[in-house]
């Protein structure tokens, strides 16, 4: 259109009468142009229950503050008894429109939010309508006054995306503005709530021949961020105090080797990698850590990162003790409501309300590439805390690894990647070396329980074994597809096949019955059952077991920690004995602390070592709460039929068991017992060597 074109009757009146939704973004906002445009206002609130957002700057007429003040004040209830008493017409609008943008307010009809620039002024003249033909983007120089629509001279784009692809791309790129900014994801524009804003009294006076400073408007956004959005709803703000919780020690006592772990990683230069034993503290060591990094560099930003859910939470409740709330992108839903959390929390630390914060994230999305791009935005410090580091030496980790972070700390009983060499180097060359080690011997006795090892022995069937040895025939046949050691998919299959055979056999449920049985069902309590992932049966028998012998319990799988509740729920009601057992494939290897274990039934379990060091250490935790003095491990190995032949292929069944058996025997507390897990060791190695 060109200047002096009556804008408001040929576009801006038919558009209001005919859109499904209305927003605007403006400069300046007086309450004159709803009067201006009352014939289509009118007909826009009558017709549709949709609400008119309106996204302008804080400076404002003192008749218009007045009003908004008396709108967001006023009850909704009342509001909405008001309006639906009542029609909204043209002459209303006209005759009271500063009575009437109070009631809309109020009513949720028009919603406005004030944007905050940190070094500009906010000042776009948008105006966008959601009609049946499409979008209608109206744009250029007019601002949403008496005056930008009837009085100036002004330059105004009307763009339909119905019409043509470049009309489509500008008012589609403008209605994405509006978004973007609505939803706080412009890191250089502070969106407020109107209500808030009037209460934190940033809304200015309008002085045609005064206009607000740089500086006016830098003093604004560095007041409206020093305001938590917990603070816009009436809860006073908090500084994050990152402070040790009181009577932490970790220079002496049971965890004294936790000072050493931190001393070791600091004067590595805030690099490496801490081999501590599952139970004996590395997120409290990790927490000092950055805690030590904090005090020497200042904005700090610290990004936890874990494998699962239950250990993402549970990283979430640890660190509240030490002063700080962190951002679990995990419970955020939506790509949106993660944005707008992020930008929040970059604006704390770009102004002086924050020096730290921390937030909490998947594996999934450390390897990110938008995430990475979010992260690089911040400018400050940055921590990175990988926990179970181990499984950050896969591919999609070490091809594209988040290279900007400063301080790097890698967390794990087993940082050694078993069968992957290459992983394991070029994790540590990430990373940092292993600088500070603290095995499962060393923690038994010291910060973790010993335990009772108890071997249960289950024959597989003939079929079994027939099948055992036909896959082995295969492996042979096959063995030469290999390179540099590491078998190719198909002779992966070919031995997680053979593995399955035994971590299934259908005689260990039969087996776990009598186990449960010999120790009194009634007396059963904090028990997890361990089952095979690689095939669902095993688990489904072990339920059905449990609900035939009466035994309250729950499984935990990647279905059930898929909800955050459901799993919070399931942990917290084991640990206060109302389910007896928990039942699980693997979602319980890894960093879940559940102190009150007593015992572990181990139906499958895996030949990865590192998987053998972590079951023990998540059932060895110290509970004080029930006075726990030792654990007790039941372990159901696979082992040829007795009537079968004792050829090679037996002995190579045997030795297979053999390999974890005598890693559990090593540090057992029943060890040389009479017929104790040593002297079935001692049997089974003789029938091998025969």
């Amino acid at each position: 259109m060109l200047p002096g074109d009556p804008i408001a009757e040929e576009v801006l009146i038919p558009a209001f009468r005919n859109a499904v939704n209305v927003d605007c973004m403006t400069g300046f906002f007086s309450s004159t142009v709803l009067a201006d445009l009352a014939p289509g206002l009118a007909t826009y609130i009558s017709v549709t229950r949709n609400t008119f957002r309106l996204l302008i700057s804080p400076i404002l007429s003192q008749e218009d503050q007045a009003a908004i003040r008396n709108g967001v004040g006023c009850p909704e209830t009342l509001a909405r008894a008001f309006l639906e008493d009542m029609i909204i017409t043209e002459d209303l609008l006209q005759q009271h429109t500063l009575k009437c943008l109070s009631w809309l307010l109020a009513a949720k009809r028009l919603e406005i939010r004030v944007a905050l620039m940190r070094d500009a002024l906010f000042h776009p003249k948008v105006w966008l309508f959601r009609l049946r033909e499409g979008l209608l983007a109206v744009h250029g120089s007019s601002n949403a006054t008496l005056a930008g629509i009837r009085k100036n001279v002004e330059q105004v784009a009307v763009s339909q995306s119905w019409s043509d692809s470049n009309q489509l791309y500008v008012s589609t790129t403008l209605r994405n503005q509006f978004r973007r900014l609505w939803s706080s994801e412009d890191d250089n524009c502070l969106i407020v709530p109107m209500p808030q804003a009037v209460q934190e009294h940033l809304l200015r006076n309008y002085r045609p021949d005064i206009p607000p400073t740089e500086d006016d408007l830098r003093a604004l956004y560095r007041k409206a961020t020093t305001l938590d959005e917990n603070a816009r709803h009436g809860t006073p703000i908090r500084r994050p105090q990152f402070a040790l919780p009181a009577g932490l020690q970790f220079h002496h006592g049971k965890f004294e080797h936790q000072g050493r772990a931190v001393d070791a990683w600091c004067n590595a230069g805030y690099r490496g990698v801490l081999e501590m034993a599952t139970g004996s503290g590395k997120t409290i060591a990790a927490m000092i850590c950055a805690h030590r990094l904090y005090a020497r560099r200042k904005p700090l930003l610290i990004v936890v990162a874990a494998p699962y859910v239950p250990l993402i939470q549970q990283w979430s409740d640890e660190i509240a003790p030490f002063g700080l709330t962190p951002l679990n992108l995990t419970a955020l839903a939506g790509k949106r409501g993660r944005a707008q959390q992020l930008g929040r929390l970059k604006r704390r630390l770009a102004s002086t309300r924050s020096d730290v914060e921390i937030i909490v994230v998947s594996h999934r999305t450390l390897c990110d590439r938008k995430f990475h791009a979010e992260i690089q935005k911040i400018n400050c410090h940055t921590l990175l805390v990988a926990d179970e580091v181990h499984n950050l030496g896969s591919e999609g980790f070490i091809i594209d690894p988040p290279s900007f972070f400063d301080a790097r700390l890698g967390l794990s009983a087993t940082p050694v990647r078993q069968y992957d060499a290459d992983g394991t180097v070029a994790m540590l060359a990430f990373f940092g070396p292993v600088v500070f080690s603290f095995t499962l011997a060393e923690a038994i006795g010291h910060c973790l329980v010993p335990y009772d090892y108890y071997v249960h022995r289950v024959e597989l069937t003939p079929n079994e074994m027939d099948l055992w040895s036909e896959i082995t025939s295969k492996i042979r046949t096959n063995i030469w597809r290999q390179e540099n050691g590491k078998p190719d998919e198909f002779l992966v299959k070919l031995f997680r096949d053979r593995h399955a055979v035994l971590e299934n056999a259908e005689n260990k449920i039969c087996a776990l019955e009598a186990a449960l049985r010999r120790h009194r069902l009634d007396d059963l309590r904090h028990a997890l059952i361990y089952t095979s992932d690689k095939a669902p049966e095993q688990l489904i028998q072990t339920n059905a077991l449990l609900r035939k012998c009466g035994i309250p319990f729950h499984q935990l799988t990647y279905e059930e920690t898929a909800n955050r509740r459901e799993t919070a729920r399931i942990i917290n009601d084991f640990r206060d004995g109302t389910l007896r057992a928990l039942t699980a494939k693997r979602v319980l290897d890894e960093g879940v602390n559940i102190p009150q274990v007593q015992q572990a039934f181990i139906l499958a379990s895996t030949t990865v070592e590192r998987q053998w060091i972590q079951r023990r250490g998540r059932l060895l935790r110290t509970c004080s709460e029930t006075n726990k003095t030792h654990a007790e491990i039941h372990d159901f190995i696979a082992l040829p039929p007795k009537a079968a032949p004792l050829d090679d292929e037996a002995r190579a069944v045997i030795r297979g068991e053999l390999t974890r058996l005598q890693e559990f025997v090593k540090l057992a507390r029943n060890v040389a017992r009479p017929g104790g897990p040593l002297d079935v060791t001692q049997e089974l190695l003789r029938t091998v060597v025969k």
